[in-house]
């Protein structure tokens, strides 16, 4: 049976300074509460002495309606609604089964538990607050039984002890912890919001690199026109040492559009030109010789990159997969190099990384995108690029995914892609390698 208030009582006042002692009121004992330092007024409760729990009513996925003005708690929070209800609001749960088991919840208004949850009922000298705060202290989701559809039962629940302080000091402990909860939100709230300013700061940064207003421009610079000539002679070479093909040399025109004035704002010595005149786009190899995930492994020398690879403008070696030698040398295409950027055309599109080992290849979301001439324009750069609003406004002008986002490689090709002299090249990729650094101390 519950305490109630008078029994209570009672048994604070002839425990107030007896907290050491072993045995409960119940008569059973538990040794490690000698080595627990807590107030002298803090008693030691087993459950089972202020709660009780019991089931909730069955109701089967297929009685849930949508237009029901009832919400209906399983054993992780809102599953459905309903027509009709039988548990108040401000009723504390406790997950029974599956994945959540033990977890913690409150009813938010009138509602209907399923048998997947615990409702639980205390003694009215326990402040329900505190009894939740303690609840989710306990972590009662550990106490399972460990079979393929965990369970908790009520027999578990009682028997976990609490220390509990006097009715008036369990309010102003709920209190505290509120008040405590709301500083650690609200910081919480601001971090967030500078992170935010610092990732659009550092997006302005790049936005106004590529207009030409980043650094000054130098009239001594060599002009993005001969850059283009450089390279188109440097694939020319490339083609006749059979490395690239003869539509690779075709070069694609970039399609005028209403927003003409941008590009005339750019510095005389800019180009505009298609990102595919360039660089080289590299699909993966999507052929019969393409890994299947069971066939990857967790370690080796050759990384097989995917989108979950790509972070901070990176390749992450957490959660690498692995080629053997067989399987990449059978790969004929997509093979990645030192300082290649792999680019993500399906899904997360416009994710990208530089890829900083020897060798690897890419999963079939990916591209690689590689400069004809690293002379004439830098991996650097071209990331900087590719991370800037102007490419991300592109692929919203060339996405043709429907279930999921997706680019075509020929379409990532057409991209508009502005860029100066090599020089001017580099000290705008300093330049924003500083800033980045500035922002990242200041928002710390």
């Amino acid at each position: 049976m519950i305490f109630g208030r008078h029994e209570l009582y009672l048994y604070f006042e002839t425990r107030a300074y007896s907290l050491h002692y072993e045995k409960f009121a119940d008569g059973t004992v538990n040794p490690l509460l000698t080595t627990l330092d807590f107030p002298d007024n803090w008693l030691p409760i087993k459950l089972s002495q202020i709660l009780r729990v019991s089931s909730g009513k069955s109701l089967k996925r297929t009685q849930l309606t949508e237009d029901g003005n009832v919400p209906v708690y399983g054993a992780h929070g809102i599953m459905g609604s309903y027509s009709e209800g039988f548990i108040e609001k401000g009723t504390l749960l406790i997950g029974r089964v599956g994945f959540y088991a033990g977890s913690i919840m409150r009813t938010k208004e009138f509602s209907w538990v399923t048998d997947n949850s615990l409702i639980v009922s205390s003694s009215s000298v326990v402040n329900s607050n505190f009894l939740e705060l303690s609840l989710k202290h306990l972590n009662l989701g550990s106490l399972t039984s460990q079979t393929a559809q965990p369970v908790i039962s009520g027999q578990k629940i009682y028997s976990q002890i609490i220390f509990l302080p006097p009715v008036n000091e369990q309010t102003k402990i709920v209190d505290s912890y509120n008040e405590l909860i709301s500083k650690v939100n609200t910081i919480e709230k601001e971090q967030e919001q500078l992170q935010q300013l610092a990732t659009q700061l550092k997006q302005k940064v790049l936005d106004v690199a590529m207009q030409g207003k980043l650094v000054p421009q130098d009239p001594n610079d060599e002009p993005a026109s001969v850059l283009l000539e450089k390279i188109r002679a440097e694939k020319q070479r490339l083609y006749e040492e059979g490395k690239i093909k003869k539509k690779d040399l075709v070069e694609t025109e970039i399609v005028k559009d209403g927003d003409n004035a941008y590009y005339q704002k750019l510095p005389k010595s800019w180009e505009i030109t298609a990102l595919n005149n360039i660089a080289k786009i590299i699909n993966g190899d999507r052929g019969k010789n393409y890994p299947s995930k069971n066939k990857l492994h967790d370690t080796g020398d050759i990384p097989f990159i995917s989108a979950v690879n790509l972070e901070d403008g990176t390749v992450s070696d957490k959660n690498l997969k692995y080629l053997d030698d067989d399987q990449y040398e059978k790969l004929n295409n997509g093979k990645l190099i030192f300082n290649d950027i792999a680019y993500c055309i399906r899904g997360s599109l416009g994710k990208s990384g530089r890829f900083p080992f020897e060798k690897g290849a890419i999963a079939s979301s990916l591209v690689i995108i590689r400069s004809y001439d690293k002379s004439s324009v830098g991996q650097d750069f071209i990331h900087n690029y590719l991370n800037s609003s102007i490419a991300f406004n592109e692929i919203k002008k060339y996405d043709n995914g429907t279930a999921q986002p997706n680019l075509a490689a020929a379409d990532l090709g057409k991209f508009k892609f502005n860029f100066p002299s090599l020089a001017e090249q580099k000290r705008i990729s300093k330049s924003i390698l500083q800033i980045d650094s500035a922002i990242q101390k200041i928002f710390q």
